[in-house]
């Protein structure tokens, strides 16, 4: 049965659980019996009833909650609580759910792209082969992403309203009001538009999203928007939507037929069975877990026949020995060859964010040397302090302190070649320029030219002899992130057509 417009069905289980006790809880705050007319009156209050004319409404709930076996009559108009109802727990439906199951309806789930896990969970109730439906997994890959991107969010309003003593004055994260910009979209659109006020159909979302599309810019203050991508995502949903079926009015058909019988609502909540766990990344958890996310990311990704760097995108930001470990494990099916490639890779990427830091260091000192602790700034937004973390430094203090970076660097392995070579990894999947340009902009577009003479500069300052095949280095690694960036493109656009070729048939 296929419904392009689908509304609104009856209350979720959850509601009605919430509803439910907030009703039973009256005979707790109230007294044991309760009469007629004090408990209209209460739920007109509560918002349960919305007018006290409506009696009639009153005297349905109590006899719903009678034949539930929640209330009893105790004469005329007089009712109290039959049976204390068990406080809803929902770690007896997961026991309930993994002893009849076992790992046949348990999902576990992940987001986190190239760089870190943002939040990880388990799904109870879902079938663990979901994702053998090509559709199913495209639209659980959305929607995972999203709900992981909105709880970071709202572990990051937790954390800072536990670090503030007053939470009234607590200041607002601003990964949480990103969320709460990015959702008020969504949010007025789907829950809150439409004839009557709880969003739009998802016909009508399709055509606003091509209005919007096509009034859209390609770019907003220099930050491109992957406007050819959201086209392609409106038209997979427009293809998939044709197919569609209305699950809560499927529901809502079966009840009415059955006269709701006891045992069609029994089959509807154990199809409602499912329950959503979400958590941080596991190694805040547990101190083991990045071995096993490693050797579970690369070998996914071997599979999936991915390049080295999308490889070298998941390596970069894991411990050397962990990297070395899970290597070791999968050479025999890397080769000897493509592994040691990886590690030259991995080796490259950490020196080049060393001597980032340290490029990045010594040009803010150049910035900020001679001037107060607390700098003042002013632009279009007002003024805003910048603390000076070198105010109570000599120079010979923070030369210092970068030369003996250097030199414990080459201590552990990391040659002054590859710093300079692997530099161009610093910030890379994200960017293929080294970190230190998010604070310091070139005069020109010529960024090699910009990026050696930061470099040279700064090895000069630090009386470090500059290897005789430096310029070559500098491009040689310029070169590299750009051949890098190009074959991530190509596994990220391989998905993409997965999913094309999936809607299309």
């Amino acid at each position: 049965m296929a419904n392009s417009r689908c509304k609104k069905g009856r209350p979720s289980f959850l509601e009605e659980q919430i509803v439910l006790s907030r009703i039973l809880s009256l005979w707790h705050e109230k007294g044991d019996v309760l009469t007629f007319n004090e408990i209209h009156k209460e739920f007109v209050k509560m918002g349960i009833i919305s007018n006290i004319k409506y009696r009639g409404n009153t005297r349905r709930i109590l006899r719903r909650l009678i034949e539930k076996g929640y209330l009893e009559q105790v004469g005329r108009g007089k009712y109290r609580l039959k049976v204390s109802p068990k406080p809803f727990q929902v770690t007896d439906f997961i026991n309930e759910i993994q002893e009849k199951y076992r790992d046949k309806m348990i999902y576990e789930w992940r987001v986190g792209g190239n760089l870190w896990t943002l939040v990880e969970g388990i799904i109870f109730g879902l079938p663990s082969n979901i994702e053998e439906n090509p559709a199913y997994k495209a639209i659980l890959g959305v929607l995972l992403i999203r709900l992981a991107s909105i709880f970071n969010a709202i572990v990051e309003l937790g954390i800072t309203a536990k670090l503030v003593g007053n939470v009234k004055d607590a200041p607002v994260p601003y990964i949480a009001l990103r969320e709460f910009i990015l959702n008020s979209l969504p949010h007025i659109v789907g829950e809150r538009s439409g004839i009557d006020g709880d969003g739009l159909p998802a016909y009508e979302l399709i055509e606003l999203y091509k209005v919007l599309v096509k009034n859209m810019p390609k770019e907003v203050d220099g930050q491109p928007i992957l406007i050819d991508v959201i086209k392609q995502y409106v038209g997979i949903g427009e293809k998939l939507l044709k197919s569609t079926i209305d699950v809560s009015g499927l529901i809502d058909i079966a009840l009415l037929e059955s006269g709701e019988s006891e045992d069609v609502w029994r089959k509807i909540r154990e199809l409602k069975k499912i329950i959503l766990v979400a958590y941080p990344p596991r190694h805040i958890l547990d101190e083991n877990e990045d071995e096993r996310e490693l050797y579970e990311l690369l070998k996914n990704s071997i599979k999936e026949g991915d390049s080295d760097a999308t490889l070298l995108a998941y390596m970069r930001i894991y411990d050397e020995n962990i990297v070395r470990k899970i290597i070791n494990y999968l050479e025999p099916i890397l080769g000897k060859k493509r592994a040691n490639r990886l590690m030259e890779l991995y080796k490259l990427a950490r020196a080049g964010m060393i001597l980032d830091s340290i490029v990045a260091a010594h040009l803010s000192f150049k910035e900020k040397k001679g001037k107060p602790k607390y700098l003042v700034y002013e632009d279009e937004f007002g003024k805003y302090t910048e603390v000076n973390e070198f105010a109570d430094k000599t120079e010979e203090e923070v030369l210092s302190e970068l030369r003996k970076q250097i030199d414990e660097a080459r201590r552990h392995g990391y040659t002054l070649e590859n710093m300079i070579k692997g530099i161009w990894l610093s910030d890379w999947s994200s960017n293929i320029t080294p970190r230190f340009m998010h604070f310091h902009y070139p005069d020109s577009d010529d960024i090699v030219s910009f990026v050696k003479e930061s470099i040279r500069e700064t090895l000069r300052v630090l009386d470090i002899k500059i290897p005789r095949n430096f310029d070559s280095l500098v491009e040689e690694g310029y070169n590299l992130v750009i051949e890098l960036d190009e074959l991530l493109k190509k596994d990220s656009e391989k998905i993409l057509r997965r999913l094309e070729k999936t809607v299309n048939g």
